[in-house]
């Protein structure tokens, strides 16, 4: 004969509908938490497939070397600051010049080499939901990272380990949400799942504190272009952890692109490209985004 304790069995199966019941009221009462919840298990399998090319003598004959000099004078070749990696390992220089404008007719500068892009998304938001994207901060100079480090201590990174000295980095909200408020948002939910189709991450994930040292902050974009973004998005990568992937000297497939990352000059590129799309990693060398025309793969 078995003996069963039926108390103990109703008590285990109360806590069990007590803690999902509680989960369920979490879940219905913040949305944030069940963006999370929802992302985290819908990106399982999602993956942007960057693939090493190999250095093949076809591949081989079609390079060739190329100046800094020579690429800035090609129209066909922009070159940015869009892949610099900032943190505190990898600090801007002191006589670092941030590639910085007036965004339209505002009064926030950020770097030249997203303008076009923030326009699309906020373009996007406005038609989608009807609400204007805000930008609370954008480009800083040093003396107003200093002062940010003032007024917020540990939350604002040292000098010189700022992306918004860089004006790379846009902290935005939507009227009324701002912060981690942002993500209690329908447009702030959107945001996080698509600024990468323009060419934007969500720098600080809330996968990649080990990685970063940051805690997440859905409401802090960082540009860094095509395609960059959509394999850091879809690869569930940390801008630290897709600057380990491009080893010095490999090509990258990834569609159309070719993606290098070099260390000097001269720079070996191939020679039948669209365009090409040129910065430097603030790790002393440069990553190409090389789009390859059509009939040359």
């Amino acid at each position: 004969m078995t003996y069963k304790d039926n108390g103990k069995e109703r008590t285990g199966k109360l806590i069990i509908l007590t803690i999902a019941a509680a989960a369920a009221v979490i879940l219905a009462v913040r949305p944030d938490i069940r963006y999370l919840a929802v992302d985290a298990m819908t990106h399982i399998g999602v993956k942007g497939e960057l693939t090493a090319e190999p250095r093949t003598p076809e591949l081989e004959a079609g390079l060739r070397e190329y100046s800094l000099e020579e690429l800035r004078q090609d129209p066909a070749v922009t070159v940015d600051q869009s892949l610099l990696l900032i943190n505190l390992e990898n600090r801007l220089s002191e006589d670092f010049a941030a590639d910085v404008a007036v965004y339209k007719d505002s009064d926030v500068q950020m770097n030249r080499c997203m303008h076009d892009a923030y326009a699309d998304l906020s373009a996007a938001v406005k038609e989608k939901f009807g609400e204007s994207l805000f930008v609370m901060s954008a480009y800083r100079t040093e003396e107003e990272q200093e002062k940010e480090i003032e007024e917020n201590g540990d939350l604002a990174a040292e000098e010189g380990a700022s992306e918004h000295q860089a004006g790379l980095a846009l902290d935005v909200y939507i009227r009324f949400y701002a912060g981690s408020g942002f993500l209690k948002t329908d447009v702030g939910q959107w945001v996080n799942s698509n600024c990468w189709k323009y060419g934007f991450i969500i720098r600080y994930p809330y996968y990649g504190e080990k990685e970063t040292g940051i805690p997440y902050e859905p409401w802090h974009l960082r540009y860094v272009g095509a395609p960059h973004a959509e394999i850091i998005h879809k690869n569930r990568l940390t801008l630290e952890s897709y600057m380990e992937m491009l080893e010095i000297g490999n090509f990258y497939r990834y569609g159309e692109f070719l993606i290098t990352r070099q260390e000097e000059e001269p720079l070996i590129l191939p020679e039948a490209f669209s365009s090409v799309v040129l910065s430097p990693d603030n790790q002393g060398g440069w990553i190409a985004a090389v789009e390859m025309e059509s009939d040359s793969r």
